[in-house]
């Protein structure tokens, strides 16, 4: 035979070049997938982590700067509050206007105080210097409000009053040498903000008399803006930088109207950013946070840095933020990948022509075999493979010679298997005709073997009572006792030829249907409910499910295995019988349990033979077949039946019976 399609082709759909094509392409850039993806992602992590460092630097030293500036500051104000001027006024001030020590008088020292404050400003344009007297009234001050910013001395006209400001009152409380600074905030005159902005921190100091009275303050306003601009600018243009005060508000800001909104009663808070920030501002303790922001807008590699600058309180304190925008962090990486793709685009090209190469010296001679036997099929002849060659082809072309030689064994074994196989089931279908024939007859021989057997037995029972009745006057006792032997035999057998007549009749009922046993179960007890009530026995039902049977065989089951539990009782003991059901498999698993006398276990078996008793007939009554219908009847629905009982404690029937769901399924 040389059909083609008895043999599995090797490639109908692909070819072998493919096959092998394919996988080895797919490992190549799977490969380097994995490779560019592992590479750039620890690229990722690095670029990222070495920009945290730089910005973390970076911040350290605009720290640095700032706490040098504002440390500068609480130095110039403590030299001024030591300067002779200040010194001789407070003399001054109590012996009538005139110092008791070198006879200098108030305005003179005034005079002096507004020289110093004057070439200071010359050299320290950012700052505005003040003394301000007990009363809180400006006595002396210093600024570059004069014409094109020069340098003036307030005329006496212009000067304020200050007592009710906050660095007035704070000031005036602390001890001698104690210094206050300011949080930071924008220059008011007469009460309001002055413009162009001047963000500002002012550092204060009390001046007391030799008799240590309290006679004034010196306090020098900075003006922070060149200041802010310094730190900037050691940020770097391509950086953003951010300041927030101790509560968060932001004091510098790419956006200006969100600086000093709190100036405004109203709120710009670097948590909004930089959510982070919350740690910062409710742990004093921690100094430096790093990382990644990211937002539906961009990313950008962040570092913040709290930097406390009051000596006299840590808790004020500014938030450095400085962010670097992830896409030019990452535009270096870019770059590279770039070129990485060149490389890989390259080796992938070289692999594919190498792999096309490898793949068509390995699958051309399959692809040869292959062709043969798609062409000879089972007639392929053994010269047409390459069986001599060595390697893994030859190897394969032997393999498929000898399945083909087996192949071809088989098929002819086959061929006459199926042959016996025929006139084997042909027999078997004859053999069963038969069978069914013999069955048929054998029951009817049952049916009319019992029946015959029903008349002679009613003729010698008439006869025996008309003997009775006629004679009965002239038989002593002796032959009363043969009559009664005579009518107990007649009757015995009888019951004899019943059951056989019975026995041969199940499974007679040719319809099946679906029971429900727990009903069916308590039918059967409503038919025993005065032999249960003459022996005050009981009958226990659990649950029970719907069997598919024939009702009348089924009925006939329990009733025989529940009268066996009321016939066969223990003097004195109560019968007491359960029946119960469960799932087993695909089966249901009967139980039929009684506490009575028990049956010895060399006497399993037999009790389930025909007329077979255990007991004498005037101990137990009965003929010995009620075990025998039940085996019967099981084995008509396909199951199986057995016992476990031990004497004097009762003894268990099981059975099984096919799941009617199962069945239905």
């Amino acid at each position: 035979m040389t059909k083609t399609k008895d043999l599995p082709t090797l490639g109908n759909q692909k070819s072998i070049t493919w096959r092998i094509l394919l996988p080895l392409l797919l490992l190549i850039v799977a490969s380097n997938a994995l490779i560019v993806t592992v590479i750039m992602r620890q690229l990722d992590t690095q670029l990222i982590d070495a920009t945290e460092q730089t910005l973390a630097n970076k911040s350290e030293l605009q720290a640095v700067q700032f706490r040098a500036n504002i440390l500068e500051l609480i130095r110039d104000l403590q030299f001024l509050a030591g300067t002779p001027p200040i010194q001789g006024l407070a003399r001054a001030e109590h012996n009538d206007g005139v110092d008791p020590l070198d006879g200098s008088t108030e305005q003179e020292w005034v005079t002096r105080l507004g020289v110093i404050f004057t070439e200071i400003l010359k050299v320290k344009p950012s700052i505005q210097i003040r003394f301000i007297r007990s009363n809180g009234m400006e006595f002396i001050r210093v600024d570059r409000s004069g014409l094109d910013g020069s340098i003036r001395l307030v005329p006496p006209a212009e000067l304020q009053d200050k007592s009710q400001s906050q660095y007035f009152t704070e000031t005036i409380a602390l001890a001698e040498g104690r210094v206050y600074v300011s949080e930071i905030e924008l220059n008011r005159e007469f009460g309001k903000i002055v413009e162009p902005w001047q963000p500002v921190i002012r550092a204060a100091t009390p001046i007391y008399s030799t008799a240590g009275q309290l006679f004034g303050i010196v306090i020098i306003n900075h003006n922070l803006q060149a200041t802010f601009d310094q730190l900037k600018s050691l940020a770097g243009l391509e950086q953003q930088f951010q300041i927030a005060n101790s509560h968060g508000e932001y004091l510098v800001h790419p956006d200006e109207s969100r600086r000093f909104a709190f100036e405004y009663q109203r709120s710009s808070n670097i948590i909004e950013d930089f959510p982070q920030a919350q740690r910062m501002l409710s742990e004093p303790q921690l100094d430096v946070v790093n990382g990644v922001n990211r937002s539906a807008e961009q990313s950008s590699v962040y570092s913040m840095r709290s930097v406390s600058y009051n000596p006299d309180n840590p808790r004020d304190r500014l938030i450095l933020a400085t962010s670097h925008d992830l896409q030019d962090t990452l535009l270096v990486k870019d770059r590279l990948l770039n070129k990485v793709y060149m490389i890989l685009a390259l080796v992938l090209l070289l692999s594919t022509g190498l792999a096309i190469y490898v793949s068509q010296r390995i699958a051309t001679p399959i692809i040869n075999m292959r062709n043969t036997l798609k062409r000879d099929g089972m007639a392929t002849k053994s010269k047409d493979l390459p069986i001599t060659d060595s390697g893994e082809l030859g190897e394969l072309a032997r393999v498929f010679d000898n399945l083909l030689q087996e192949l071809s064994h088989r098929e002819r074994l086959l061929t006459a298997e199926n042959g016996e196989r025929k006139v084997a089931e042909n027999e078997l279908r004859r053999n069963n005709q038969k069978l069914a024939a013999l069955n048929k007859e054998l029951s009817q021989f049952t049916y009319i073997a019992s029946h015959d057997l029903q008349e002679p037995l009613r003729t010698v029972q008439s006869f025996v009572e008309l003997f009775e009745q006629n004679y009965a006057e002239q038989l002593d006792g002796e032959a009363k006792i043969f009559l009664g032997f005579i009518n107990e035999s007649t009757e015995r057998m009888s019951a004899l030829i019943k059951g056989l007549l019975d026995y041969g009749r199940l499974g007679s009922e040719s319809e099946l249907s679906v029971i429900d046993g727990k009903a069916l179960v308590a039918d059967v007890c409503a038919d025993l409910a005065l032999r249960i009530a003459d022996v005050g026995g009981e009958v226990v039902i659990g649950e029970l499910p719907l069997i598919k049977g024939r009702k009348t065989d089924l009925r006939l089951l329990f009733q025989n295995l529940i009268s066996n539990g009321l016939k066969f009782t223990q003097q004195g003991v109560s019968p007491v019988i359960s029946i119960a059901a469960e799932l087993s498999g695909d089966e249901w698993l009967f139980s039929v349990r009684d506490n009575g006398i028990g049956i010895d276990e060399d006497n399993f078996q037999r009790i389930f033979l025909i007329f077979q008793r255990l007991h004498a007939r005037d101990q137990y009554e009965g003929s010995g077949i009620g075990l025998a219908h039940c085996k019967k009847i099981v084995e008509l629905h396909g199951g199986k039946i057995w016992l476990e009982s031990e004497v004097n404690k009762g003894t268990v029937f099981y059975f099984t019976l096919r799941n009617e769901q199962d069945e239905q399924a």
